[in-house]
């Protein structure tokens, strides 16, 4: 990341009584005051020293908690009688977009809650990044989310809206996504804190039944400002269609690599001949 890069970061401050929930994977982000993992917020809770005062404490969810995460800090204050003495609000975990929608198998992999439409042709989903992500399994680089997130947030992102609020119900879930541009600037880190995932659909036209082009705008936001920002061209094809023209590719692909392999090894015995 460059020096202007790192002159425009934001960081997040936690305003007065704000804690912030993190998963233990980003313990060093944790070091700062008004964030926890979620074992330590558990080790505090069975110390006695978390909530403090008299009023209901608040907990605002970070990235790397899982809704199983959620029910583990619940049944440690619940043993110790202290449901009502914290609030922490779930709701976007369970609102998480589903398998259908993201294109994924797996819970952990989808990053976005369903979209939401916020005007003509713009929408906006949170993010969240599970512990157990598959992009987050080898590479955690200092205190923020590695930029690849970002993207694949963005890539779920435009997928779920084409599907939810553009294409005909009959293509939902029967349609092949493929990109033809995803341009991409980072502008700043982005932290293991609540953010969303904005997007504008800039134009979509159907030239035939059987596949819908799009023009999209995206960005992730944090405290105010856009850490992330993408521009996307992808194209939304029949299943049947892009499998005929996906099979023909292969094939190309497929005779042009043996046909280079046999030619280098053609050129090999020549020399050898040669020598």
């Amino acid at each position: 990341m460059s020096s202007e890069t790192h002159e425009t970061t934001r960081r997040t401050e936690a305003e007065p009584g704000t804690l912030f929930l993190v998963g233990d994977v980003f313990a060093e982000f944790a070091e700062h005051e008004g964030v926890m993992t979620v074992s330590q917020l558990a080790r505090e809770i069975r110390k006695g020293t978390f909530p403090s005062g008299t009023g209901a404490a608040s907990v605002t969810l970070g990235q790397g908690v899982s809704q199983f995460d959620v029910q583990f800090v619940r049944d440690t204050l619940a043993r110790r009688g202290l449901t009502d003495a914290v609030v922490i609000d779930d709701q976007a975990l369970r609102d998480r977009a589903g398998r259908e929608i993201a294109h994924k198998h797996r819970a952990e992999n989808v990053l976005i809650s369903l979209p939401r439409r916020t005007g003509p042709g713009s929408f906006e989903s949170d993010l969240l990044v599970d512990s157990g992500n598959e992009v987050m399994s080898d590479h955690l680089t200092g205190q923020h989310m590695q930029g690849m997130l970002a993207m694949e947030a963005g890539r779920q992102m435009f997928i779920a809206v084409a599907e939810q609020h553009y294409l005909p119900p009959e293509a939902v879930g029967n349609s092949y996504f493929v990109i033809d541009t995803f341009a991409t600037r980072y502008r700043s880190f982005l932290f293991p804190l609540p953010a969303t995932v904005r997007c504008k659909v800039l134009s979509h036209r159907s030239p035939h039944r059987t596949r819908t082009t799009f023009s999209c705008e995206l960005a992730v936001l944090q405290g105010g400002g856009e850490t992330v920002v993408m521009e996307v061209r992808f194209t939304a094809f029949d299943t049947q269609v892009s499998h005929a023209k996906e099979t023909r590719a292969a094939e190309r692909s497929l005779q042009d690599t043996a046909a280079i392999l046999a030619a280098a090894k053609e050129l090999e015995s020549a020399e050898v001949r040669i020598a």
